[in-house]
C-alpha cells in the first residue's frame, strides 16, 4: 500500500500527467483539424480545371482512405445524396485525382462542377468532425446560397489530413 506523506507530491504527479496528455491529445488533433488550405494550393484549380464528363451537377469527393476523417466524410456525403437524389458523386482517391488535376491541399475534399464549370472547391463542412449539421455545401446545391463566381474554400477550420 502506498503511503503518501507528502499530499503536494501526488497532486504534482497528477497535474503533470494531465498536462502531458492535453499536450499529446492536441497534437494528434493538430494533424487532423484546422484551416482546410494554408498554402492557398486551392487557386491552382482554376488553372487547370477538371472537367467531368458526367452531367450537369457533379460532386468530385477526394479522400484519402488513410485519413481519419474518411469515414465521416463518406456518411456526409451518404447523406447529401439523400437530401439531392440527382447529384451525381464521383469519389476518386488522391492518387486518382492527380491523373487529372494539381496537388490538393488536404483531404477530404469535394469539388462542385454544375455545368462543366467549377463552383465550389474545399471542405464539405466545417469543425472537428465533418458533420452534416455544419454542412457548407448543401445550401449551395438546394440554390439557399449564391456564389457569385468560384468559392476556393482555403479558410475554414475542418477535419482534414494534409497532403
Amino acid at each position: 500500500m502506498l503511503n503518501i506523506k507528502q499530499p503536494w507530491l501526488l497532486g504534482l504527479g497528477v497535474a503533470t500527467w494531465a498536462l502531458l496528455s492535453l499536450l499529446l491529445l492536441a497534437k494528434f488533433e493538430q494533424q487532423r483539424y484546422g484551416v482546410f488550405d494554408p498554402s492557398g494550393q486551392l487557386a491552382q484549380l482554376q488553372s487547370r480545371p477538371y472537367t467531368p464528363e458526367a452531367g450537369a451537377t457533379v460532386l468530385i469527393a477526394v479522400i484519402d482512405p488513410a485519413c481519419g476523417c474518411a469515414r465521416a466524410a463518406r456518411a456526409h456525403l451518404q447523406q447529401l445524396q439523400q437530401q439531392q437524389p440527382g447529384l451525381q458523386l464521383q469519389e476518386m482517391t488522391p492518387a486518382q485525382w492527380r491523373q487529372h488535376g494539381p496537388a490538393l491541399p488536404a483531404t477530404p475534399v469535394v469539388l462542385w462542377y454544375q455545368q462543366q464549370q467549377l463552383r465550389y472547391a474545399g471542405p464539405l463542412a466545417q469543425g472537428p468532425l465533418c458533420a452534416s449539421s455544419s454542412d457548407l455545401l448543401l445550401p449551395l446545391l438546394q440554390g439557399k446560397q449564391r456564389l457569385a463566381g468560384v468559392w476556393l474554400n482555403s479558410e475554414t477550420v475542418a477535419c482534414r489530413c494534409l497532403s
